[in-house]
């Protein structure tokens, strides 16, 4: 059974009168309407809601995109539609929106091609169709898939066979997936495991898995996130709350991974020894073929007896449902970049840049796939809205590299800054925040640099090098190119903001950006501390980057040891690498007392404030990157950011305070190369 669709383009009274009609020939209690029209009819909801709609399953939809389209809440709400099934789709006659003319344009396409699909103008009548019904109902099936069986087998081995012997699950919506990790554990629980924890973005992602897993437990008291049977449970934790506690498993749950960084599945997998992850391929949420990718290497590392396994049949529809496909097509879920054989041998001399004509381009469907595919590789949280962006926003361009006519790398920049004074001057005061904006926000309310607001900015919100081809200078050519082409166009810094790691900094440092700014709290999509990085391309840009990156190497001694006191040691030294050193003298008596601790027996607390004067400014050399790694976290928690030794020897292999001090007067030597400090030295 085929799912049916209607698109009916017209006035907004006009659409929702002719669907209001026409739902009335129907009795079904299973349909919705989503809207973001005021004068919304009854029982309507909005299309921000959609997500809470995972899981249930409905006749009829009717999708009002009349005022507003929102593409992350079509791809989602698609989803919950059965098969023999309807929906109705509400256009605008909007001409301005690239998107909304592509949209338009492959739901015609579609009409004209397929049976099940109908484009309706204002003024003409809407078809008549039925609802086509299963007449066998499989609800109480456990199974609804040879697929989703073999799934729940698999988990239910990680439990049972050898340790440290991972299971990804990985397939696109509507294969059973969530269902298949739920029936599993509620099948655990039947065999006497107590405890199973599952993690995912949200918890709402996760409630899929719970409500199957309770209906296999119906003597379970059940909430949203809990399932308790006596002492066994089934709950739900945050991935940044799991990592930062004690609790043990017999078996860790990862729904979505593809949504969570790669650095916390990491671990994860190093903290528990049996674990299940599970990922949508394509989806309106983001992508999980970036995720395999990346994942994968991790996995042969770290468990190279890990397994995996696909869902194929999708039980909601049928397997050649032209609705899925549409939304596929419409939405680019199944974007992909350009096959890596096409670029093997490209070379940032061989590529050409190009700034985007966003016109020309959504009638180029070759280049608009490579375009969004590599951004969906690259960023794991692409979603459809960010394809609407890139094609509507007058604020936002898009440059890229061609290989022989191919996209082998882009970057999406926003026009940010102009502020006016007195905005400038309420940001800075704390009184007014700002959508957008980010790096004059920052820089004002952050940096504390009054003058930051009236200049023009460009923030770069994406970049990607397909990952053929990386590590050949292709992704520097471009950042060159676009300064170059800002340097017309009277823009005063270029900057970006994105989750910090030691390749990413160094990527960007080489590229001339200097770091500003590390944000003081992890961000909640990354799980990464964020850093601004900025690169002036006027007189006005260098004096304003120059302040932020002063402000940033006066407070960071300061911010080492209060802020940024739980940061990965290893991005604090590549951070602190890329500040500038002060050129301050040290004091004799601090040289004195150095000398002392290192080279005899002076104590460490009546010596620590004279090491952390030294030391703050030696994690800016070279040098220190020749200590051991240990010993580089050693240095930098007992001298700079003040940890208890109790603390301190349960991270790293001491057994007491003891030890430790004698290794740190063993690494301070190793940094003076074993001559003692002396005047003017």
């Amino acid at each position: 059974m085929q799912r049916q669709c209607v698109f009916i383009q017209g006035e907004a009274d006009w659409c929702q009168q002719s669907a209001e009609t026409w739902l009335r020939g129907f009795d079904s209690k299973k349909s919705i309407w989503l809207t973001s029209n005021q004068n919304k009819p009854k029982d309507s909801i909005g299309h921000k809601q959609a997500q809470s709609q995972l899981g249930k399953e409905f006749d009829l939809i009717v999708f009002d995109a009349t005022e507003q389209f929102s593409p992350d809440s079509f791809g989602a709400i698609v989803g919950t539609l059965k098969a023999g099934g309807i929906m109705l789709v509400l256009l605008s006659e909007d001409i301005t929106s690239l998107w909304l003319q592509r949209f338009r344009q492959k739901a015609k396409q579609y009409s004209e091609r397929n049976s099940d699909f109908y484009f309706v103008q204002q003024g003409e009548s809407l078809p008549t169709l039925s609802l086509v019904t299963q007449q066998i109902s499989t609800n109480e099936q456990q199974y609804k898939s040879l697929d989703q069986e073999q799934a729940v087998e698999a988990i239910l081995k990680v439990v049972h066979g050898h340790r440290r012997r991972p299971l990804v699950i990985s397939s696109d919506r509507g294969r059973g997936k969530s269902a298949a990790l739920g029936i599993a554990a509620a099948e655990l629980i039947k065999q006497g495991r107590q405890n199973i924890i599952v993690t995912a973005p949200s918890m709402a992602t996760a409630d899929t898995l719970f409500e199957h897993a309770s209906r296999q437990l119906p003597q379970a008291k059940y909430i949203q996130g809990h399932i308790q049977l006596e002492q066994a449970e089934i709950k739900f934790m945050a991935p940044d709350v799991l990592l930062d506690s004690d609790i043990t498993a017999d078996l860790l749950l990862v729904d979505e991974a593809a949504a969570i960084p790669t650095s916390m599945l990491e671990k994860l997998l190093h903290k528990f020894s049996r674990i299940v992850f599970a990922t949508t391929l394509h989806g309106y949420e983001g992508t999980g073929r970036g995720f395999v990718i990346r994942f994968q290497k991790i996995l042969d590392q770290t468990t190279p007896d890990w397994r995996a396994l696909q869902l194929s049949t999708p039980i909601r529809w049928n397997e050649d449902d032209k609705l899925e496909a549409f939304s596929f097509e419409a939405l680019l879920l199944n974007a992909n970049p350009v096959d890596d054989k096409l670029i093997v041998d490209a070379s940032a001399e061989a590529c050409e840049f190009e700034c985007i004509d966003r016109t020309q381009l959504v009638n180029d469907e070759q280049s608009l796939r490579e375009l969004f595919g590599l951004m969906v590789l690259a960023h794991y949280r692409t979603r459809p809205s960010d394809l609407q962006m890139m094609l509507d926003r007058e604020d936002v361009s898009v440059y890229v590299m061609r290989y022989q006519g191919h996209i082998v790398a882009s970057a999406w920049l926003v026009v940010e800054g102009e502020l006016e004074e007195d905005l400038s001057a309420a940001i800075y005061a704390g009184k007014r925040r700002l959508k957008g904006h980010l790096l004059p926000q920052s820089l004002l309310a952050h940096a504390g640099i009054l003058t930051a607001g009236p200049l023009s900015y460009q923030r770069i919100i994406r970049i990607a090098v397909h990952p053929a081809i990386q590590s050949r200078g292709i992704g520097q050519n471009l950042l060159s190119n676009i300064e170059q082409h800002l340097e017309t166009n009277q823009c005063d810094v270029i900057g970006a903001s994105f989750a910090a790691s030691t390749e990413l900094l160094s990527f960007w440092r080489q590229s001339g950006f200097i770091p500003v700014r590390l944000g003081l709290q992890q961000d909640d999509v990354s799980g990464s501390h964020a850093v601004m990085m900025l690169k002036a391309c006027s007189d006005k840009g260098q004096e304003v980057a120059g302040q932020a990156q002063k402000r940033l190497t006066e407070q960071w001694p300061y911010l080492l040891a209060t802020h940024l006191k739980q940061v990965d040691a290893d991005l604090l030294i590549a951070v602190s690498q890329l500040i500038p050193a002060n050129q301050t003298e040290l004091p004799d008596l601090a040289k004195q007392e150095i000398n002392a601790f290192s080279f005899e027996q002076r104590g460490f607390e009546v010596s620590q404030y004279s090491l952390s004067l030294w030391l703050q400014e030696v994690i800016k050399q070279a040098d220190f990157l020749q200590l051991d790694p240990e010993h580089q976290v050693l240095c930098i928690k007992a001298v700079l950011q003040n940890y208890q030794w109790t603390e301190l020897c349960q991270q790293l292999p001491y057994t007491g305070k003891k030890q430790a001090v004698l290794v740190l007067r063993k690494a301070i030597e190793t940094l003076l190369g074993s001559n003692k400090l002396h005047d003017g030295k």
